[in-house]
């Protein structure tokens, strides 16, 4: 095992470097539209073009991997990220933010692809769990750091966003150097959206919700923090606290869903997102520990909502390839964090910054009542697969869980390029088999009316 990850600390190094920069950018961002006097709308639309290309680029970056390689796939998308951050500080405009934004969803998507697929060819069915937790690990340690890297220059200048994009620079250096084997191109899956909607409307409820909340949790929480008179330091901490606590309390929860039923499980964490998310709205009256606190376990929470969602649809169809499947919640996931920011940003700019937290709060009530009403989609404890905590980053990522077996996925497109052999020999043969009668049928009223004479009797 040691070996293992021996080979991948390259890839590990470039994960955290480059989720260090993607933390800092997300929350400057936020911080610095408020600061420049954008509405609160406004920064929303901003902040979601981010998850909407996050979104293209999960089903799309593939093909320039299949295209140039791994390492230079890599750097491609590096120098794309690097770029669209520098020229931030250029074009101080909306329509050019939102551009830059789509830029550079899509190339963490790419990055991400990369990293997930060739961390994937490392793995093996024996190691791929401990391979798929440390690479979590450094991801939400990552994020979470790089919150406290606003300390480090004034948002309201362009000095955070130079060091975001170094730290985007710095990540091809890793990756470049490495002298392992460069993996096979990533396999093209489609999405299993047609059965998830039939077999498990809770789950495609529950996905969506959780991106929207997620969406905005990330997009604006820096917006209501600096509005709310909480300070840089407020900003910092608060999101520090929220991705750390929702990367530690993953875990228990995903294990009282294993024992106690995941619909039920569903249920009472969505409404306690919702009643943590209305305690925030009054985090200004509270101390700073006592704010991390909150925090925490509302991170802890909300960052649960969607892997209880990819565990609950799991259990419920028990059929088809788990990485299409997967890569359905993925979209819907992304197209709930792209629609968030921007319903979030609407209702700020009606009721105050409260609205962020009254939001999140009725999405939560939202799927937690679903989670109550549906109760046809109840799957017995023992009967359930085991909540895994989930990369919301491409469909790539699926294949390192370590439900995901390889074997089962093998055999079954083996299976299905049989039963489409089968199908298109009975064809051939129904073709090669058919009477003469009923391959002249068409023409049958046609020949009738221009029959030839009958042949002269000799005799006559």
């Amino acid at each position: 095992m040691a070996q293992v990850f021996l080979s991948i600390l390259a890839l590990l190094g470039s994960v955290g470097i480059f989720t260090l920069g993607s933390g800092l950018l997300g929350t400057l961002l936020g911080v610095r539209m408020t600061l420049d006097g954008f509405d609160p709308q406004v920064t929303g639309l901003v902040m979601a073009a981010f998850f909407l290309g996050l979104m293209v680029g999960a089903m799309q970056a593939g093909r320039v991997i299949q295209r140039v390689g791994h390492i230079r796939a890599f750097a491609v998308f590096a120098a794309c990220a690097t770029a669209a951050v520098l020229l931030h500080g250029l074009f101080v405009s909306v329509s050019a933010w939102a551009l830059l934004r789509v830029i550079t969803g899509f190339s963490a998507a790419g990055i991400y692809m990369v990293i997930e697929s060739w961390l994937n060819e490392r793995a093996s069915a024996a190691n791929r769990g401990r391979v798929f937790s440390v690479y979590q690990v450094v991801s939400y340690l990552g994020l979470g750091t790089g919150q406290f890297l606003l300390f480090t220059g004034d948002p309201a200048t362009n000095e955070l966003f130079m060091v975001a994009a170094g730290l985007f620079a710095l990540c091809l250096i890793p990756v470049a150097m490495t002298r392992g084997i460069h993996p096979s191109p990533p396999e093209s899956h489609g999405m299993a959206l047609k059965p998830a909607l039939t077999h498990s409307q809770l789950g495609v409820v529950a996905c969506v919700g959780a991106g929207m909340v997620n969406g905005a949790v990330f997009a604006l929480t820096p917006v209501f923090a600096l509005s709310a008179g909480l300070g840089l330091a407020g900003v910092s901490f608060l999101m520090g606290a929220i991705i750390f606590g929702g990367f530690l309390l993953q875990w228990p929860i995903g294990h009282l869903s294993d024992n106690f039923g995941r619909r039920g499980v569903m249920a009472i964490v969505n409404l306690s997102v919702a009643v943590v998310a209305v305690a925030l709205v009054f985090s200004a009256e509270l101390t700073l520990p006592v704010l991390m606190g909150v925090g925490a376990l509302f991170g802890g929470l909300s960052f649960t909502l969607y892997p209880l969602a990819v565990a609950h649809t799991n259990d419920q169809l028990k059929v088809g390839d788990f990485v299409t499947i997967s890569a359905a919640l993925l979209f819907l996931w992304g197209l709930g964090s792209a629609v968030g920011p921007v319903l979030a940003g609407q209702l700020m700019g009606q009721v105050g910054d409260i609205g962020l937290f009254l939001f999140i709060a009725v999405i939560a009530l939202g799927v937690a009542l679903t989670a109550w009403l549906v109760r046809g989609e109840t799957v017995a404890p023992e009967d359930q697969e085991p909540f895994v905590v989930m990369a919301r980053t491409t469909p790539v990522a699926s294949e390192l869980d370590p439900r995901y077996d390889e074997e089962a996925h093998q055999e079954e497109m083996a299976q299905q390029a049989r039963a489409d052999a089968e199908t298109e020999a009975a064809a051939l043969w129904d073709e090669v088999t058919a009477t003469p009668e009923e391959a002249i049928e068409p023409n049958t009223a046609g020949e009738a009316d221009q029959a030839p004479p009958s042949r002269r009797d000799p005799e006559t």
